[in-house]
């Protein structure tokens, strides 16, 4: 079945070796095994849960009504993009990045996931991927994929995902249903009224945070934040950081 799936599970743990497992804030492999027949993977236990789980709590206490707080947001985003660092360091595209691929083990979050990851083909520079077809979730692909027309940045499209991450985070549902003009949300976060649209659904960030999420939504990858930038970005870099209590571990099965 290797190559008529998006998920490769051989393509994962290769990636998964390569990323390795000193990172704190992706998951790597403790130890591979293969005999004649299976392939082992052996990684370490996040017991709680994912980060949307973490989120929906949030949700639910509030009534529905907000994400998280913003310095707790800040607390596990902060996590995510040194995670996404360590992607880019080593040249992984994640490809389907999202609060369902980040485990959270005590007071740490972890990027998972590495079935739809590519290689970013350098030579003397980083190059363009040609359209590999949509893949990932809807929620949190961005137009360029959901296109699937023109060559694209790998690394970007991992940073439009941390972008929507960070917008369900702090408002408790996502930006839009598809990456396309003909989603009325998406096509007013797109020309730049994000802002004013949370603001109608009396939805209220701080100025640094609409800033940030406006500059990550960026339609065209050349308009989007870089990582450095989304890590030097005020609302990142100098807003409070509110440690929240570590989840309660998930039962054992």
């Amino acid at each position: 079945m290797r190559g008529r799936l998006l998920e490769d599970p051989i393509k994962e743990v290769a990636a998964m070796q390569l990323i390795g497992g000193k990172n704190p804030h992706v998951l790597g492999p403790i130890e591979v095994l293969q005999d004649d027949e299976y392939l082992f993977t052996v990684m370490p236990y996040c017991s709680g849960g994912d980060l949307f789980g973490v989120v929906v709590k949030y949700a639910e206490e509030s009534g529905g009504e907000i994400g998280m707080p913003e310095p707790v947001a800040r607390f596990w985003f902060r996590q995510i993009l040194l995670g996404l660092q360590h992607l880019q360091s080593v040249g992984v595209c994640h490809r389907d990045l999202s609060l369902e691929n980040v485990l959270v083990s005590s007071e740490n979050c972890l990027i998972i996931d590495m079935g739809m990851c590519l290689r970013v083909p350098y030579r003397t520079i980083r190059r363009l991927i040609k359209p590999q077809g949509v893949c990932g979730k809807h929620n949190y692909m961005s137009p360029e994929i959901f296109a699937n027309t023109n060559a694209f940045d790998g690394f970007s499209i991992d940073l439009w995902a941390a972008g929507v991450i960070l917008y369900i985070m702090l408002t408790g549902f996502p930006p839009y249903d598809q990456a396309s003009q003909t989603d009325q949300r998406f096509d007013l976060i797109v020309n730049g009224n994000l802002i004013r649209q949370l603001e109608s659904w009396d939805i209220r960030l701080s100025q640094n945070g609409g800033d940030l999420l406006q500059s990550m939504l960026q339609v065209d990858p050349r308009d989007r934040l870089t990582l450095a930038e989304i890590m030097a970005h005020p609302w990142v870099n100098t807003g409070e950081v509110v440690q929240p209590p570590p989840p309660e571990p998930l039962p054992y099965y």
